[in-house]
C-alpha cells in the first residue's frame, strides 16, 4: 500500500471512531428527574357535524323589543342527553340572552325573557355549545 493512501486511510478510520465514539456516549446518557411530566393530547369527533340552526321569537315593547322564545334545531340525534348551552350577544359582544339545558330530541326551545333591548341594536354572535 502506498504511504498517502495509508494516511487518508488512517484519517477515515480515525473520523469514524470519534462519530462512533460519540454515538456511543449519547446511547448510554442516563437522565433522571425528581418530577412527573404528562404530556398528551385527544381529539373528539362532534356529536353534530353539520351543525344547527338558531332562531328566535320576539316581540315589540314600546321602542324595544324583547326575546321571547329561542329555538335551536338539526340538532342530530347522537347529541341526545348532552349539555347544551346557547347566549346571543349584541354586536358589542354583551349579552342579551344565554341558557343552557340538556339536549332531548332535534330541537331545544328555550322559553327567555330577555331585557329590552333597543330596535336599533345590531345583534351579534349567536354561540351554541353542545358537549358530553
Amino acid at each position: 500500500m502506498k504511504r498517502g493512501t495509508r494516511k487518508y486511510l488512517a484519517a477515515a478510520l480515525a473520523v469514524a471512531g470519534v462519530a462512533g465514539l460519540s454515538l456511543a456516549a449519547a446511547a448510554t446518557l442516563n437522565v433522571t428527574t425528581s418530577k412527573e411530566i404528562a404530556i398528551g393530547s385527544g381529539t373528539f369527533a362532534p356529536c353534530d357535524a353539520d351543525g344547527v340552526n338558531v332562531s328566535y321569537d320576539y316581540a315589540k315593547s314600546g321602542a324595544n323589543f324583547i326575546i321571547n322564545e329561542v329555538t335551536i334545531s338539526g340538532i342530530d340525534t347522537a347529541c341526545n342527553g348532552e349539555a347544551i348551552a346557547f347566549s346571543l350577544g349584541d354586536a358589542t359582544g354583551a349579552e342579551l340572552v344565554a341558557t343552557s339545558g340538556t339536549v332531548g330530541g332535534a330541537s331545544f326551545t328555550y322559553n327567555a325573557a330577555s331585557a329590552a333591548i333597543s330596535i336599533a341594536t345590531d345583534l351579534g354572535d349567536a354561540t351554541v355549545i353542545i358537549s358530553g
